[in-house]
């Protein structure tokens, strides 16, 4: 179950939790797992998070670590949780590995801030928008397919809103002047973006097609992912062909495109200005 659903936060946290006992304990993962009667490759996989948690395994890593028994005990006993799948897992037949992936630390992260360089961000489109960017990327799907899709979508972001996440677009205007779906769907989406700026966690800046290139002009779709555990850190979701993306938690990585990010919304306008009239809508 766990292979099909991605891990989420809490099992990543339990994961991390082993690493950083095994390396405080000064252990290498050839010891652990000759110790253990373990492969490397399976202590390596927990520590990675990608594969479910044993009690036995991880009682007997603990043990073999000296780990502090009161920590020990914590760890152990949010077992249960952390081998629960994810809450996405009941549209695992139409989410690819990657974005099993990205959900894990999306679905908690504190603050998600987006950007895509020629459409509306995914978390802030509406189901007719969404539907029509998934029919034009996945021609050949079966209807039932794009559908369970964008309901998937609904859901995400509905999971968002429930949990109080910060959300921060930038978007640029061509974006807004490109005709998705039909006239009608646009107008629907561009209502929607309005109303959202009015909610207090989320924050909507629009690039001017006049405004000439800045810092992420000719970048990716990204999403930055700020997580409330010290586990684990901040991730970027960087954005590849067919919709498709890589998650990473690269420190040099994730930095560079937060300077990129921040650089970009400091020559976009204030947050809070009006949407452009586009007169073609």
């Amino acid at each position: 179950m766990r292979a099909r659903s991605g891990p989420t936060l809490e099992h990543r946290v339990v994961a991390e939790q082993l690493r950083l006992a095994r390396e405080r304990a000064g252990c290498g993962l050839a010891a652990v797992a000759a110790a253990l009667d373990l492969s490397e490759a399976t202590v390596r996989r927990i520590e990675r998070a990608e594969t479910a948690l044993d009690a036995g395994q991880v009682r007997d890593l603990l043990k073999y670590y000296k780990h502090p028994e009161a920590d020990a005990r914590r760890i152990r006993a949010s077992l249960a949780r952390a081998n629960e799948p994810g809450w996405w897992h009941r549209w695992r037949d139409v989410l690819p590995a990657w974005q099993r992936d990205v959900l894990g630390i999306e679905s908690s992260a504190g603050v998600i801030r987006m950007w895509h360089p020629a459409l509306v961000p995914d978390l802030l489109r509406t189901a007719d928008y969404a539907a029509a960017v998934e029919a034009v990327r996945h021609p050949q799907a079966p209807p039932a397919v794009g559908a369970r899709r964008t309901e998937f979508l609904r859901a995400r972001q509905e999971r968002l809103r429930e949990r109080g996440a910060v959300l921060w677009g930038l978007i640029p205007e061509a974006a807004l002047c490109t005709c998705v779906g039909s006239p009608d769907v646009m107008r629907e989406q561009l209502d929607a973006l309005r109303l959202a700026t009015a909610h207090p966690n989320i924050t909507l800046q629009v690039m001017p097609l006049t405004a000439g290139p800045h810092a992420l002009t000719g970048a990716p779709p990204l999403e930055l992912l700020r997580l409330p555990v010290p586990e684990v850190p901040d991730h970027v979701v960087v954005g590849g062909p067919g919709g498709e993306a890589t998650l990473t938690h690269d420190r040099d990585t994730v930095s560079a495109y937060r300077m990129l990010m921040d650089s970009a919304c400091g020559a976009a306008p204030a947050a809070g200005a009006e949407l452009p009239a586009l007169y073609r809508w």
